[in-house]
């Protein structure tokens, strides 16, 4: 297949899921735009009915709650950075992708993605400047390696093979889209398809009206007049399939839920709605004759009788429990990820040696570090640095489900005198009951102002008691 455009199997399995997974993240908009994909049309129901009960739906946002948590807690503290150069640690990490995001920022983004979607790549790509001709001159002009966040609904298709006895990346084939200049006003997309190889790079843009895609650029990549060895392509798997690169979203199943709660909330916002609304029927006539209702009279046929139906509401309280059950199931989904186990990991994920039980999530973020480790090796290779260092994610990741319950144990440890109260000060701002803002030091400063007030008080109250016994 020479199609640039072709999309391989395994990407077109996973863009399925994706798009699963976006459209829960979109919220209501979006899964009311998907419209059947997602909620079905009733046999009996017609159009016009169909629309106003889509139009009324609305979602419970189970999943990207659920994602958010997550990434609050692997984030909690910022990255932690261990010997990195010191080059890269001023030019570097406080814009890493020249859109003004630094690490903490562009890491939480990656990562969000990758949890969300199952995969996620970032590209270490480097500002080549036409004028230049050496290194140096790339330099003074400003040249420096920068990084690009590419979501797996972009790519194409990957290539790997085995060199040297490892697996690496041969080829990344994605697309992006350009912004070019239409006139003197306005502007316009191009798609453009970018295919990354071992030293060396094409592009192709689509042609004019949704043409066929031309090749445009045909890069040499090069560190130091050398030819780059590797595919500048870091991909950050959390639930792989068993191939290389290729995963599934680990919250698949947190999604189906959602899509079913999405389901049954609009069949429940539906028969409320009927419910709402009681029947006037009428028994009694023979004929076609109306009745007459007017002001407090009513005028009905000899023999005939009216009367309002409503309903029993018994249907209404099921429904009601079934949503109820599909939340609770929806919460154990979502807290999976923090369910410590026996899990397979490498020697680098190995934090801690005397337990081998870690939650996914933790497996999660020690594979992040890896990425990331990788992403500053990749950086430091365009930058001729060998030494770069490290990162390590500390977060809020293995502490327990409800911090608020917990905090009493805590305070139990400290009246027992066996943690500090700055430990426990330090364990209640962990779980959120202080604000971030609030500092140890400060809050001794109160704490000793406070004890100044009542040692005046207690001073005055013991001169007042000392006048009373004298007189």
């Amino acid at each position: 297949m020479n199609n640039v455009t072709y999309i391989s199997p395994e990407m077109q399995a996973l863009n399925h899921k994706t798009k699963i997974i976006d459209d829960l993240l979109g919220g209501t908009y979006s899964m009311r735009k998907a419209g059947r994909e997602h909620l079905f049309q009733m046999p009996l129901e017609d159009e016009k009915a169909y629309k106003n009960r889509l139009n009324r739906s609305t979602l419970y946002p189970a999943l990207s709650e659920t994602l958010s948590q997550m990434c609050g807690r692997v984030f909690f503290d910022p990255i932690n950075t261990v010997d990195v150069d010191e080059k890269i640690q001023q030019e570097f990490l406080p814009d890493v992708d020249l859109l003004g995001n630094n690490l903490d920022v562009f890491a939480s983004q990656w990562f969000y993605a990758a949890l969300a979607y199952g995969v996620s790549f970032v590209l270490v790509d480097y500002s080549h400047i036409q004028q230049a001709i050496t290194l140096a001159d790339e330099k003074a002009l400003g040249a420096r390696p920068y990084l690009i966040h590419i979501k797996p609904q972009a790519v194409l298709g990957i290539k790997y093979e085995r060199i040297n006895g490892q697996t690496r990346l041969t080829q990344f084939r994605y697309k992006e889209f350009i912004i070019l200049d239409d006139g003197e006003f306005a502007t316009k997309q191009v798609e453009q398809i970018n295919v990354y190889e071992i030293g060396r790079v094409r592009k192709f843009r689509q042609g004019v009206d949704g043409g066929e895609h031309l090749l445009i650029e045909d890069i040499a990549m090069k560190i130091n007049g050398k030819p780059l060895d590797f595919v500048p392509v870091i991909p950050f798997v959390t639930k792989n399939t068993g191939h290389h690169y290729f995963a599934e979203p680990p919250l698949m199943e947190l999604a189906y839920l959602n899509i079913k709660h999405w389901q049954s909330q609009s069949d429940q916002d539906n028969i409320l709605n009927t419910a709402r609304v009681p029947l006037l029927a009428r028994t009694g006539v023979s004929d076609d004759s109306a009745v007459k209702i007017g002001g407090s009279i009513i005028d009905l046929p000899k023999d005939g009788n009216l009367f309002y139906v409503e309903h029993s509401g018994a249907s209404i309280q099921a429904g009601q429990e079934s949503l109820k059950e599909l939340e609770s199931q929806m919460r154990v989904a979502g807290a999976k990820l923090l369910d410590k186990t026996v899990l397979a990991m490498t020697d680098s994920q190995a934090k801690d040696e005397q337990s081998k039980e870690i939650s996914l999530l933790r497996l999660y973020a020690n594979r992040f570090e890896d990425a990331l480790d990788l992403t500053l090796e990749y950086v430091g290779k365009w930058l001729g640095i060998e030494n770069v260092g490290k990162v390590e994610i500390s977060g809020n990741i293995d502490s327990d489900y409800d911090p608020n319950a917990s905090m009493d144990t805590v305070i139990k440890l400290n009246a027992a005198g066996i943690v500090s109260k700055q430990t426990a000060f330090n364990e209640s701002k962990r779980r959120g009951l202080i604000s971030d803002n609030v500092e140890w030091e400060d809050e001794q400063a109160r704490l000793d102002g406070d004890g100044i007030d009542d040692g005046f008080s207690s001073n005055e109250n013991s001169t007042n008691s000392e006048e009373d016994e004298n007189a």
